[in-house]
């Protein structure tokens, strides 16, 4: 423990130092707001340094027995990961409160989240492969998931990103802490979850569309429509885990598990082609409106005024790979992938003319395929195996 307590000095001099040092950049580009996010990242490390230093007792393995329970005495590069992702999520929460900043500034609170996901691909992943993943890091990476969402979904309300009434879904983790609190000091009985597949593969969504909503090239309607689809998913998930938490679902009854195959066929196997059949028509109605739907107009003026080089090839690029996308999502062909492929046109054409009914539900049913897959007819599935596949496991 006392070289497990050295190693954690460390890392909090190491984090106050990157906290100091951009803190000074800001100063000089942004000094109006520069303090206020100084304090704010303040108050999120130090509570991520108190929650580590809590937490430390539990850097022992997984599985282990309360007699073979061995505290490793270094963090692991895991870990090490981990609390990265800590420091970028405080990084982050320093420009609550403040404006969007202007120009390549306002790009910050995007890229420090962005690599804040990439870390928690990743540090499961090397805890895995170095053999050291710990209840410490467990611990740790839930602290972070919930922090990380509560985050970036008041800094997308602050921004004018999202509506009012998406905050109780970035504190729904905290709201199911604060009814398994409640439950606790009544006496009543709390049952554990089973693992899911389907929330973590609504996690990951939800924490994919997060990462895009602070891009400051996102228009607002298109990030509150997205915001429904992913929230409607993870606010089901967290409904059906508290209704297990409490003991209102038994998920090993024959029953359940009769209604959860009902549930899936209905809406995993026999809803997505009609899904897809929507998605045709919406971008027939997109492409059809565009005088040059190889190489929109509006779309070269968008590129010009975002000051990309050579916009005019942008503007064909993704006008085909639009073309493309609608074509793969139609047949299932890694329809996952070609939906996400779609977010970019459908954006763009929402960004030049204005939120339509044609761009809006369009960008509703793709982010609807790649949370359920495009189901029954599909010619190719091949990312399947990825969307099930957790890093690090064998494939």
């Amino acid at each position: 423990m006392k070289r497990l307590r050295r190693e954690w000095v460390g890392v909090v001099l190491g984090w106050a130092a990157v906290v100091a040092l951009l803190y000074t950049g800001l100063a000089r580009v942004w000094p109006d707001y520069a303090g206020r996010w100084l304090g704010l990242t303040a108050v999120f490390s130090l509570y991520s340094w108190w929650m580590t230093w809590r937490a430390l007792p539990e850097n022992h393995r997984e599985g282990e027995t309360a007699g073979d329970r061995l505290v490793l005495p270094t963090l692991g590069w895991g870990n090490r990961l981990t609390l990265l992702r800590g420091l970028l999520i405080s990084l982050t929460a320093g420009f609550l409160f403040s404006p969007w900043p202007a120009g390549w500034l306002g790009w910050l609170p995007a890229v420090f989240y962005v690599l804040s996901d990439v870390a928690d691909y990743l540090d499961g992943y090397v805890a895995r492969v170095t053999n050291h993943a710990t209840r410490l890091g467990g611990r740790l990476d839930m602290t972070f998931d919930g922090l990380g969402v509560l985050v970036v979904t008041a800094l997308a309300i602050w921004y004018g990103q999202l509506p009012l009434w998406y905050l109780p879904i970035g504190l729904g983790r905290y709201l199911f802490l604060a009814g398994l609190a409640w439950r606790q000091r009544r006496g009543l009985p709390i049952y554990e979850m089973p693992f899911s597949w389907h929330r973590r593969i609504f996690a990951g969504f939800q924490m994919a569309f997060l990462s895009a909503v602070l891009w400051p090239i996102v228009p607002a309607a298109g990030a509150t429509i997205a915001g429904m689809v992913f929230g409607l998913a993870t606010t089901a998930s967290f409904g059906r885990d508290w209704l297990v938490t409490i003991g209102w679902i038994d998920p090993k009854s024959a029953r359940y598990r009769l209604w959860r195959g009902r549930l899936y066929r209905w809406t995993a196997v026999y809803l997505p082609p009609y899904l897809r059949v929507g998605v045709l028509v919406c971008m027939a109605f997109i492409y059809g409106g565009m005088a040059n739907p190889v190489r929109p107009l509006a779309w070269v003026l968008l590129f010009t005024g975002w000051g990309l080089p050579w916009p005019e090839w942008w503007a064909t690029f993704w006008a085909v790979a639009g073309l493309a996308a609608t074509g793969m999502v139609s047949l299932g062909v890694m329809g996952r992938v070609a939906a996400l492929v779609l977010v970019f046109p459908i954006g763009f054409d929402m960004v030049t003319r204005g939120l339509h009914w044609e761009n809006g539900v369009a960008l509703a049913l793709v982010c609807a395929l790649m949370l359920l897959g495009t189901g029954l007819v599909s010619l190719w599935q091949p990312e399947e195996r990825y969307v099930f596949w957790q890093a690090g496991d064998e494939q």
